[in-house]
């Protein structure tokens, strides 16, 4: 049998967490990358798995936890779980979709507190180049989304970007206007299913952009 996997980095977690079967997890490895929010480390049955909206005020407190004892393993892990991978790219792990920032060199540009906060409110700051546009149709409909082609007289629209193969076709003369939409493309809450430690873990794969002989992951 071929086993095909969706990034190097799901081919790197599955090697290393095939023998996790012996201790009541269930591996769990996805043929491509197709589906948003692919969960590749199932917890067995009965396991405590948190479902609930984080907020700043929680987690910055414990951002000085960041400094020493985070697992490159499991950031990679929840990076791929929460679906990053799919828009995002990611040292040479993950390609991304090209609608949505490199995030290998983001600890560079950004502050900790915000990333942070750009994972938990991402409409509070958007990026200027990667938006979506709200279209207003002469009937009322309002359609927003990522225009990623355009054919003669209409506009070819992906509503989704976390699934961009799926579009909407705009003929331009429905379009009454568009405009930035002040809502980001990227979904709030993808945060909610992890603990806390496991989104420490996230931010600290961030700020070493995947490396894993980052300074992050020498202070013990």
């Amino acid at each position: 049998m071929v086993r095909r996997f969706a990034s190097p980095f799901v081919l790197l977690l599955f090697v290393a967490t095939i023998g996790a079967r012996s201790a009541g997890t269930r591996v769990l490895v996805f043929p491509g990358a197709e589906a948003p929010g692919l969960h590749l480390i199932e917890p067995a049955p009965g396991a405590q798995v948190p479902d609930r909206p984080w907020t700043m005020e929680e987690l910055l407190p414990a951002m000085a936890d960041l400094e020493s004892g985070r697992n490159w393993m499991q950031g990679g892990r929840v990076f791929e779980q929460a679906g990053c991978g799919i828009c995002h790219a990611m040292s040479t792990y993950w390609g991304g979709n090209g609608l949505a920032p490199d995030l290998t060199a983001v600890a560079s540009k950004m502050t900790r507190d915000a990333i942070l906060q750009s994972i938990l409110e991402p409409s509070a700051a958007l990026n200027g180049q990667y938006y979506h546009t709200e279209f207003t149709l002469k009937d009322g409909t309002v359609v927003r989304g990522t225009v990623v082609d355009a054919e003669g007289n209409a506009l070819i629209v992906a509503p989704v970007m976390m699934v961009p193969d799926v579009t909407i076709r705009i003929a331009k003369a429905d379009i009454a206007s568009e405009a930035p939409s002040p809502v980001s493309p990227m979904p709030a809450g993808l945060l909610n299913p992890f603990s806390r430690g496991q989104i420490l873990d996230l931010l600290a794969f961030l700020d070493a952009g995947g490396n894993p002989d980052a300074a992050v992951y020498q202070r013990r």
